[in-house]
């Protein structure tokens, strides 16, 4: 078994059907890659896309500094041997993120071999959607966003980044709103009135699977159901649109969201995590 760092378009055509067999669970992998090649996300120079071979593909990874690499849902053996391969990264990771257990055999494994001290992180549960339960009762209406809608909601992904990573560093997702914009309809609003009280993010469909993400309301907006509102509009949309699924990733210390979401017809597939890495 051996870990092979590829340029993306090497990468993309040799991991495609193996990240595919799980649509779902690998989203993220799958639209990190579509979006570069794309050119909605230009490449830095600085990712590593690493496919694990053992006569056929294996696993892969992702990985796009200063993020920490995210893993797919690899073998036991598949992740020491990415764990190995990433020893040799300069500068040494920071963090690893992926679905549990492959995260946390790759932390254990890596904090081992490259002397730092794995420490969890970050706790979420993935869930999926082929059906939605419409809320009942919430006042107003979805709309796709414009680019007069821009720099409302840079401020509401800077406010969402601030109430729920306080130590972190600021949140800027001028250049991800930036490529969604064009679209038309990858970012929506609730509006109650008149006016904007919550928003929802849909990502491009990639193997029948889009992911609804950047959900946010305002504190002031709170309570009133409107988060519900827009992320079942939006879910809908783009099951109508063609997609065979909707996935989304929520906090697992954050019960209420993972309650709404359920209330909607989101049901867990499968738990992954975030897991950092410190000197000794």
């Amino acid at each position: 078994m051996q870990c092979l760092t590829e340029d993306l378009a090497t990468f993309a055509a040799a991991a495609d059907a193996w990240l595919r067999r799980e649509p779902v669970l690998h989203n993220v992998l799958l639209t990190l890659v579509a979006d570069r090649l794309s050119g909605d996300v230009p490449l830095s120079g600085d990712e590593r896309f690493v496919r694990v071979v053992d006569g056929a593909t294996v696993g892969a990874a992702v990985h796009t500094p200063p993020r920490g690499p995210l893993l797919g849902a690899v073998s036991a053996a598949a992740t020491r041997a990415l764990a190995e391969h990433f020893v040799r990264a300069v500068p040494p990771l920071v963090e690893v993120h992926g679905p549990v257990p492959a995260v946390v055999g790759f932390a254990e494994r890596y904090a081992q071999h490259a002397d730092r001290i794995a420490v969890p992180g970050t706790a979420q549960r993935i869930f999926q959607l082929d059906a939605v339960r419409p809320p009942v009762g919430v006042p107003g209406r979805a709309r796709p966003a414009t680019a007069a809608d821009r720099d409302l909601l840079i401020a509401w992904s800077a406010a969402y980044g601030a109430e729920t990573m306080p130590d972190g560093p600021p949140v800027d997702a001028a250049g991800q709103i930036g490529a969604r914009l064009p679209y038309g309809d990858l970012l929506w609003l609730w509006e109650q009135a008149g006016t904007p009280v919550s928003t929802a993010w849909l990502s491009r469909p990639v193997a029948g699977v889009v992911r609804i993400s950047g959900v946010y309301t305002p504190p002031q907006w709170r309570g009133h159901g409107y988060a519900s509102g827009c992320v079942a509009h939006v879910s809908q949309y783009a099951l109508d649109a063609g997609a065979a699924a909707c996935a989304l990733y929520t906090d697992l210390a954050n019960p209420t969201s993972n309650r709404i979401y359920q209330a909607l017809g989101y049901r867990p597939l499968a738990d992954a995590a975030q897991w950092r890495f410190a000197g000794p």
